[in-house]
């Protein structure tokens, strides 16, 4: 059944009120990064606290969020395709900040993991509403633009959970707080029990101010959102197109899941960083350089496609890619910390270019009424391998390959050469096929 409010061939009108949406997004985008994040600050407590092995901190930071963020994406982006992409999108942030207040209750791995999976439940909804409907408000030359604000959600929430959650365990070590209704509670679990609540309102905000766009589809075409046998047939018709983007864009989001995961931990067991002194490095390296890139990409992609590169977004992700590869491997093994700091936000402020230009690309590669599913099944490739495998490969490699905590630097490095150069080679192969189906898909 169609959802009322389609029309066919819609222009978006890049109005004052498209960007207000774009605004409300982002900032669900920010809570959805510092919710999702915030573990990454307190891995070492918490593995101390509740005397895990290192390869279950990974496993709580990544798979345990990655699992079900990853098997409810597809449903999510059905949803996405038919229904109104607003309320879905309201609950899952409302859905996300009640799971990370939980997370702050618990006191087993158990509990902590089950808390991190309806984090992941949560957070499935946000990207395959966003990737649907922002189209639907944008012509496809500022697009890139407009995905690259939304996405200034990850580097400035990812700045924002360092910087915050690092005074505020800083504190919370200091005070041994007695929370009411609650008691006493372990240093880590306090930032935890902050930063849930906000998130409800945020849910609200999307509900109550958020209007649902009429969706935009191709001439001729029914406004009836396909079937994923169809969504699967387009993907495998057009495989030569959709592999090495899917799997190139994965490359760079491992490197990113790894200096997410561990890299606060890198900057605290190598180099002696406290945890405000790391919140204050990603809020330089992550929140300002990092929303720079992010910005400067898509930026560069609009000009790209306007110069008539239609494969503009997967082009300036390549140089990304090219350029980060060296800043992040040699941050990760300099004996220097501030050699290694320098390097750091360097590489976040380059590597962060591709932000945006993955949802751009994909929703450039796929017609309307199907944007929901396929951005869906990139968000369960990217992110399992990504967030899911990433993480606890290279926890397992600090263990068994390099022979203990102390060497996560030389495991982040080995991480991050194998994901850049995967991503360099596949997104090279898919610049001439992602060009020849943009331009065959802008056509109509």
């Amino acid at each position: 059944m169609t959802e009322p409010g389609r029309s066919e061939g819609q222009e978006p009108a890049d109005s004052a009120y498209s960007y207000y949406v774009v605004g409300v997004l982002m900032l669900a985008y920010m809570f959805s990064f510092i919710d999702r994040t915030l573990l990454s600050l307190v891995l070492d407590p918490v593995r101390k606290d509740l005397d895990l092995s290192e390869t279950q901190v990974s496993l709580l930071a990544g798979f345990a969020f990655a699992a079900f963020y990853t098997v409810l994406g597809l449903p999510f982006g059905r949803w996405a395709d038919t229904r109104r992409r607003r309320n879905l999108i309201a609950l899952g942030i409302g859905l996300w900040s009640l799971a990370t207040f939980a997370c702050g209750l618990a006191s087993s791995f158990w509990q902590l993991f089950v808390g991190r999976m309806f984090v992941g439940v949560g957070e499935a909804t946000l990207a395959p509403g966003a990737y649907s409907m922002l189209p639907d408000y944008f012509r496809r030359e500022r697009l890139g633009f407009a995905m690259s604000l939304f996405t200034c959600g990850i580097t400035i929430g990812g700045g924002l959970a360092m910087l915050l959650g690092g005074v505020v365990v800083e504190w919370a070590q200091t005070a041994q707080p007695d929370v009411p209704f609650l008691g006493p509670m372990a240093a880590w679990q306090v930032p935890f029990l902050i930063v849930g609540p906000p998130g409800v309102l945020v849910a609200l905000l999307v509900l109550f101010t958020v209007k649902e766009p009429k969706r935009r589809v191709e001439p001729g075409a029914t406004g009836e959102a396909l079937p994923i046998r169809e969504v699967m047939a387009y993907l495998a018709q057009h495989w030569r197109t959709f592999t090495p983007v899917f799997l190139g864009f994965t490359g760079i989001v491992i490197t990113g899941y790894a200096f997410n995961v561990w890299g606060p931990v890198y900057f605290m067991r190598v180099h002696g960083l406290s945890p405000t002194e790391v919140g204050l490095l990603y809020a330089g390296g992550f929140g300002v350089a990092g929303t720079a890139g992010v910005l400067a990409g898509g930026w560069l992609s609009d000009r790209a496609t306007k110069r008539g590169r239609a494969n503009g977004p997967i082009w300036v992700s390549l140089w990304s890619a090219i350029l980060q590869a060296p800043l992040f491997i040699g941050a990760y093994l300099s004996p220097s910390a501030p050699l290694a700091m320098l390097l750091f936000c360097a590489a976040l402020g380059v590597g962060s270019v591709y932000g945006g230009l993955q949802g751009t690309a994909i929703q450039a590669l796929t017609p309307n009424r199907m944007r929901g599913q396929v951005g869906a099944l990139y968000l369960i490739v990217a992110n399992m391998i990504g967030l899911g495998l990433a993480p606890t490969w290279t926890a397992m490699m600090t263990e068994h390959l390099f022979g203990g905590p102390q060497f996560v630097g030389q495991s982040l490095a080995l991480t991050t050469a194998i994901g850049l150069t995967v991503a360099i080679i596949l997104l090279t192969v898919a610049l001439k096929p992602a060009r020849v189906r943009i331009e065959a898909l802008a056509a109509r």
